[in-house]
C-alpha cells in the first residue's frame, strides 16, 4: 500500500458502477452536451419541474458538492425535499445571472441525479437570483441537452 488515504469519491464512483448496470444506458455528458446559452429554456420552456424531473423517480443522488455545515444525509435529504418543493416551478432560460455551472464558486449544491429509466440529471442549486423574501434557492438541472433553471421555495413550517 502506497501509503495514500482513500478519496470521497469513492462511494460514489462505486455507486455510479452498481447503477450502471441496473438501467444507465452508457456514458452521460452533462458538460459538453449542453448548448450554449440561449434566450428560452429549449425544449423544457414552459413546463414545470415536475414535468421534466419526477422526485419521485430519482433512484440516487451523487452529491459532488455541499458548501454546508450539514451532514450529508441532511444535505441529500434537503436536495429531495427542494425538489419536491419545486415541483411545480416553472422552468426558465438561465436569465441574465445565467445557468449555474458545475465546479462554480457560485453554487452551494451540485449533484448527479440517476433516474429509475436510465436518464441522468445534472442538477446545481444556489442563491437566488433576486433578494425576495420568497425564494430560498434557485437550481438549474441539464440533461438530454437541455438546461434550464427553476425557483426553489423556502421550506413550509410545519
Amino acid at each position: 500500500m502506497s501509503g495514500r488515504r482513500p478519496t470521497r469519491m469513492a462511494p460514489a464512483v462505486a455507486l455510479l458502477g452498481l447503477l450502471a448496470g441496473d438501467g444507465l444506458a452508457g456514458d452521460v455528458d452533462l458538460v459538453k452536451s449542453t448548448p450554449p446559452a440561449r434566450e428560452d429554456a429549449g425544449a423544457w420552456q414552459g413546463k414545470m419541474l415536475s414535468e421534466v424531473l419526477a422526485v419521485e423517480e430519482i433512484a440516487s443522488i451523487v452529491l459532488l458538492k455541499a458548501v454546508t455545515s450539514a451532514p450529508p444525509t441532511l444535505d441529500l435529504s434537503n436536495l429531495r425535499r427542494m425538489l419536491g418543493d419545486a415541483s411545480a416551478a416553472p422552468l426558465q432560460a438561465p436569465g441574465p445571472r445565467g445557468f449555474l455551472q458545475l465546479g462554480s464558486s457560485d453554487s452551494t449544491w451540485e449533484a448527479v441525479l440517476l433516474m429509475r429509466t436510465g436518464q441522468v440529471f445534472g442538477l446545481v442549486v444556489g442563491p437566488p437570483v433576486t433578494r425576495q423574501p420568497l425564494l430560498a434557492h434557485r437550481g438549474c438541472l441539464v440533461a438530454d441537452g437541455e438546461r434550464a433553471c427553476f425557483d426553489i421555495p423556502p421550506p413550509a413550517l410545519d
